[in-house]
């Protein structure tokens, strides 16, 4: 009986204790689930950005502006410092969702005062485009998803993609998803590099300057470069696109999408250029003289110069200087198309170029030489006929005129950076090779400057530093309505003494070369040396 007992208790006091174990484990369980609870976190995104595209001087061209975004918790004091930062209708209907107990993310440009900042913490976002946006054509845009569309945008996409991210706002929430009271909520940063992106060839003080230049041409472009790089600092297109108001551009007439600065135009007078260095490269002086008697005769075809009265006797700088077409077809009929052709060809006239990952210069077109006999000939010596070549191209004329003698490859691309200061060069470098002599190219550029200071391209005069280029007027064959549509062009070199840029203005159906694109072309060139060096001492 006693053992009985005994046996009996000891199951009892095993059982009593097994009881014990299982109330503490459950206990310290649903401790361990109420704090899970209470410490699990929900992340409340304030917004997301890409990578930055800057100048080549580490001045961003994107992202130069900012918003405010505030993750307001669900809280009276909260709700009440908000309601001073929003529209009435934006705030009641923020108000309502705050009202279900969970924070909220709102943009506002509106700083709070410091007493009032308890439920809301606040961080700085980039905002892509600003209202005066740089370089659109070039740098292109995003669509809705944060994609690029065109441009620099869609050609680094993955680059600009990978150097952003999103911003979050963690907060402490309990069972329910509601952020716990007297929890601080912490700033998290996704991005990966938020300094990072691409760096460009554009100066952006340049850029300024161009596009403030070309607020008086319509349509047209124009392209500022380094002639011994062949670097891109500056590219301009009109009429640009309103990024703000993309629906009105798509519907407006002059193609505001269109990049005019990529696109190939009947070149003119500027191709005399051409001609006149592949004539000096074939032994002719600039004493080659000929008498304009105001019209060439070649067999059945009148070729007028737009002086009918003709400018009598020219040799090569006079011809220059007054843009006498007869002179230059009589000069391209001697030079031969297989010299002209072997000069334009080597100056970067008939190829493409890639600038840069999604922005290519179009080819243009440089007529076969079997094709450069007779008439086509006598219209190709003066930059008319079937030659087409882009603003780019005819810089590239420039470049190689100004520098010297050597062929220069446009390009936008200068390479990335992680921190928005060090560059890693990693794009190609394409060698450059001679295309004329130094004498060649030291005789033109006298005969240049005297276009400016002596001949048709006296509107192109800048205040300091002097320049040289070539004015043209170039016809299209094109009609609207009983008048033809004629190009003006002003091409040239930047300052006149150890010239450093290489300038070319387009007006599309903008008349005379000598009017609008040469005062534009002075503005440029006014521009740079204004806001790279105001003081009165000019370096040049």
């Amino acid at each position: 009986m006693e053992r009985r007992v005994v046996w009996v208790y000891s199951m009892v006091l095993f059982c009593m204790t097994i009881l014990m174990v299982r109330l503490s484990v459950l206990g310290q369980g649903e401790s361990l689930a109420q704090a899970a609870a209470r410490q699990s976190s929900s992340m409340l995104e304030l917004g997301s950005s890409r990578g930055t595209i800057y100048d080549r001087n580490g001045k961003p061209l994107v992202n130069r502006e900012y918003v405010t975004a505030l993750a307001v918790s669900p809280t009276p004091e909260a709700a009440e410092a908000l309601k001073g930062l929003l529209p009435q209708e934006e705030f009641e209907a923020t108000l309502a969702l705050l009202r279900q107990g969970r924070p909220v993310a709102v943009r506002s440009e509106s700083w709070l005062p410091e007493s009032s900042w308890e439920g809301i913490v606040s961080f700085q976002l980039p905002v892509r485009y600003g209202r005066e946006q740089l370089a659109v054509h070039l740098l292109g845009y995003v669509d809705e998803s944060g994609s690029g569309v065109t441009g620099v945008e869609k050609g680094y996409d993955q680059l600009l993609r990978a150097d952003g991210g999103s911003v979050y706002c963690r907060y402490l929430v309990d069972a329910n998803r509601g952020a716990v009271e007297g929890e601080a909520a912490q700033v998290v940063d996704q991005r990966a590099a938020p300094k990072g992106g691409v760096v460009l060839t554009l100066d952006r003080e340049i850029q300024e300057a161009a596009e403030r230049a070309m607020d008086g041409i319509e349509k047209g472009a124009a392209v500022v470069m380094d002639v011994e790089s062949g670097e891109i600092l500056a590219m301009v297109s009109r009429p640009a696109y309103d990024l703000l108001n993309m629906g009105a551009s798509l519907e407006d007439e002059d193609s505001p999408f269109f990049n005019r600065a990529t696109a190939a135009y009947s070149v003119g007078s500027t191709f005399k250029i051409c001609v006149a260095a592949a004539a000096l490269e074939m032994g002719y002086s600039t004493g080659y003289s000929y008498e304009c008697d105001g019209c060439y005769e070649l067999e059945d075809q009148n070729f007028h110069c737009h002086n009918r009265y003709g400018h009598g006797w020219l040799d090569m700088a006079g011809a220059l200087r007054r843009s006498c077409n007869p002179y230059f077809i009589n000069l391209g009929l001697h030079v031969g198309g297989q010299a002209i052709y072997n000069m334009a060809y080597a100056m970067g006239f008939g190829s493409a170029s890639r600038l840069g990952s999604g922005v290519t210069s179009a080819a243009g077109e440089l007529p076969e030489i079997s094709q450069l006999t007779g008439g086509e000939l006598a219209n190709f010596s003066f930059g008319q006929g079937k030659l087409t070549a882009t603003p780019v191209q005819v810089a590239q004329m420039v470049a190689s005129v100004a520098n010297g003698g050597m062929s220069v490859s446009p390009t936008v691309y200068l390479g990335t950076t992680r921190d928005g200061g060090s560059v890693l060069r990693d794009g190609e470098t394409v060698p450059s090779r001679r295309v004329m002599s130094e004498a060649t190219a030291a005789t033109l550029r006298e005969m240049l400057i005297g276009v400016v200071e002596e001949g048709s391209g006296g509107n192109a005069r800048p205040d300091r530093g002097g320049a040289g280029g070539k004015t043209a007027t170039a016809q299209t064959g094109a009609y609207v309505g009983e008048e033809e549509v004629i190009h003006g062009w002003f091409a040239g070199f930047y300052p006149a003494r150890e010239p450093r840029y290489a300038v070319v203005v387009l007006a599309e159906g903008g008349g005379e070369g000598s009017e609008k694109p040469a005062e534009a072309f002075a503005a440029i060139c006014d521009g740079i040396a204004d806001r790279l060096y105001p003081d009165s001492a000019f370096p040049f």
